[in-house]
């Protein structure tokens, strides 16, 4: 399984209209790459001191940097930012709150070949929007042969070998009701640090293939209530060949682990006659209760433990 980075463009992030960015100068270096989830307030930067400086980072300019910024003689500033701009690869500089920049920072920008961008959002709320974006672009993610289905509000990710029949219970599952997000390649990413987030390819999207029937368009068959773009992914089901040994109560929870991050995980074996749809259903809906502290397995465990040790006891209290 492996692991791939993503980058955006400075143009890429003009077009985001949540952002409210327009564009100051440097047309010519919108192709510049974004690949740092990062944003760096280079107020230190400016007067010369670069040890914590983020040069892949884009610089963002609040009024504490722009007061900076026309307090300081142009030649000065110039010198700066240019100094600034030489340590890395930085993408953009933004300016918030509708600030224009000064001469001297869009000489310096220009020279540097960094475009220059303003947005009229506030620094929290730009900040906070922003990074949303970033993470949902930039964060690190893998593909994943399986298909992924949002089941009873759970994101199910129903992996096994070729040929065992995902597609065929992905189907039943569409079914009785359930939500298609992938089919065959899942795509993987971690949001946040904290979750995990599956979506579809955008060639594949909408579309399963299932042995037999060749090609299925499921927004036509089923309606678009039938396919999610993405889904939060919080359970792995895996088929399974019969003859594997399995956890009969499923007291022991396996796990199984996607870009460092556990999600619980389930062996079903594939046999004739069962209803694999209805036994995902129902271990998506056992899921949510785990979700919730109640653990139906373990407490039936105890309960056997407990009954045991009192016709132990009672054993021993006859002899």
């Amino acid at each position: 399984m492996q692991q791939f980075t993503k980058s955006i463009t400075v143009k890429d992030l003009l077009q985001v209209k949540r952002l409210h960015l327009e564009l100051v100068c440097g047309k010519r270096y919108l192709d510049r790459q974004i690949t740092s989830l990062n944003l760096n307030r280079p107020g230190l930067a400016l007067c010369g001191h670069m040890e914590h400086f983020l040069p892949d980072a884009i610089q963002l300019f609040g009024k504490a940097e722009y007061g900076f910024c026309v307090k300081t003689k142009a030649s000065i500033l110039q010198a700066g930012i240019i100094n600034m701009l030489a340590e890395g690869q930085v993408p953009c500089v933004i300016l918030v709150e509708d600030l224009n920049p000064p001469p001297a920072m869009r000489k310096a920008c220009l020279q540097a070949e960094v475009p220059v961008l303003k947005t009229d959002l506030s620094l929290a709320e730009f900040s906070a929007e922003i990074r949303r974006f970033l993470d949902e672009k930039l964060t690190p993610a893998t593909h994943v042969h399986g298909v992924l289905l949002n089941v009873s509000g759970i994101g199910v990710l129903i992996r096994g070998e070729a040929g065992i029949g995902k597609s065929e219970c992905a189907l039943e599952l569409i079914k009785r009701g359930h939500i298609l997000v992938a089919d065959d390649v899942v795509e993987v990413q971690k949001r946040w640090g904290r979750f995990l987030i599956g979506s579809c390819p955008e060639m594949l999207k909408h579309y399963m293939e299932v042995r037999g029937l060749g090609i299925l368009d499921v927004d036509l068959l089923f309606g678009v209530g039938a396919t999610l773009d993405e889904t939060t992914i919080e359970m792995e089901v895996v088929l399974v060949p019969p003859a594997k040994t399995i956890d009969r109560l499923g007291v022991d929870q396996k796990t199984t682990t996607l870009l460092g991050l556990e999600i619980p995980s389930l062996a079903i074996p594939v046999t004739p006659g069962r209803n694999l749809a209805v036994l995902i259903e129902v271990a998506a809906r056992n899921q949510q209760l785990k979700s919730r502290g109640i653990l139906s397995a373990q407490q039936f465990s105890q309960k056997m433990l407990n009954h045991m040790k009192q016709k132990t006891r009672k054993h021993a209290t006859e002899a």
